[in-house]
C-alpha cells in the first residue's frame, strides 16, 4: 500500500506521518518545500492544486484543502479518481461552503471516500500564545463553548481511515467537551505555570482584525459561529473513540504538551 499525504508538513499531516511509517506503510509527500520534508518518505514538490505527479500509484490519500473557497477544486481532485480519500472537512460541511463543495468534488471522483468534520483543532489556540504569556487574552465570546480537538485525534482517525475500510463514512470528530474559549484560556495558564485571564473583545474590533487575515465574509461567518455557542455549544462526539479505541484527548492535556 502507498499512502499521499497533503499537508504533510502541518498539524495533523505530521502525526499521519509517523504514523503511516509505523505501520510500515509506503508514504509519499506533497509538499511546497522539500527542505520542510519529513524524513523516510518519498518527496514530490509541489501544491494540491496540482497533484497528478504526487497521485500517479498511489492507494490512497490524506487530502487537505487549505483555502477558503473551493475553486478548483474538481481539478485538483480528478488524479485521485477512484483511490481511498480520507478528506479533513469541517461540521460546517453540512451547511454547504467551502468544506461541503470539496466533500461533493470528492464523492464526484470515488466512492471510497471518508470525510473527518472536525469542530475545531485545539492548536487554533496558539494564536493567543503571545497573549498568554503576558497573562491575557483579549478576544470576542469568552462564554463560547468548542469542543476542540487534538491533532493527534484526528490524525488517529484518518489512520484508522487509510488503513482500513471505512467507506463512504463521515465521521464528527470533537475534543471530550465542550469548554468555554475563557476556560481554555485559564488552561493554558495552568500549564504556563501563570494566571492567564480573559477580557472581552468588542466583535467590531475582532471583526477588523481576523478580517485583514481571513478575508471579511470568512470573518463575519466565524464570529457569527462563535456568537450561537454561548448558548449552544458545539456538540461531543463518541466517534473519535468508536474507531480509534480510545476517548479523545482532553483540551488541558493539549495545552500541557504546547505551552509546559
Amino acid at each position: 500500500m502507498k499512502v499521499l499525504v497533503t499537508g504533510a508538513t502541518g498539524h495533523t499531516g505530521r502525526h499521519v506521518v509517523s504514523g503511516l511509517l509505523g505501520q510500515g506503510i509506503d508514504v509519499r509527500v506533497l509538499v511546497r518545500d522539500r527542505a520542510k520534508a519529513p524524513e523516510g518518505v518519498h518527496v514530490v514538490q509541489g501544491d494540491i492544486t496540482n497533484p497528478a505527479e504526487a497521485a500517479e500509484g498511489v492507494d490512497a490519500v490524506y487530502l487537505l484543502w487549505p483555502f477558503f473557497t473551493a475553486e478548483g477544486i474538481e481539478n485538483a481532485v480528478k488524479p485521485f479518481k477512484d483511490k481511498r480519500i480520507v478528506y479533513l472537512s469541517a461540521m460546517s460541511a453540512e451547511e454547504g461552503g467551502v468544506w461541503g463543495d470539496v466533500e461533493a468534488a470528492v464523492e464526484d471522483v470515488t466512492e471510497r471516500w471518508t470525510f473527518l468534520r472536525v469542530t475545531g483543532l485545539a492548536t487554533n489556540t496558539l494564536a493567543w500564545a503571545g497573549q498568554a504569556r503576558g497573562g491575557v487574552v483579549r478576544a470576542p465570546y469568552g462564554q463560547a463553548k468548542r469542543s476542540l480537538v487534538h491533532e493527534r485525534d484526528v490524525a488517529d482517525m484518518a489512520l484508522a481511515a487509510l488503513a482500513e475500510d471505512h467507506a463512504k463514512q463521515t465521521y464528527l470528530v470533537t475534543g471530550p467537551e465542550a469548554l468555554a474559549q475563557a476556560e481554555q484560556a485559564r488552561l493554558i495558564g495552568e500549564a504556563l505555570g501563570k494566571p492567564v485571564r480573559w477580557e472581552e473583545q468588542p466583535t467590531e474590533e475582532a471583526k477588523r482584525q481576523l478580517s485583514a487575515y481571513l478575508g471579511a465574509e470568512f470573518a463575519v461567518s466565524a464570529l457569527r459561529h462563535w456568537a450561537s455557542l454561548v448558548d449552544e455549544p458545539e456538540p461531543v462526539s463518541l466517534d473519535v473513540a468508536r474507531v480509534t479505541g480510545h476517548p479523545a484527548r482532553p483540551f488541558d492535556e493539549w495545552a500541557r504538551e504546547h505551552f509546559s
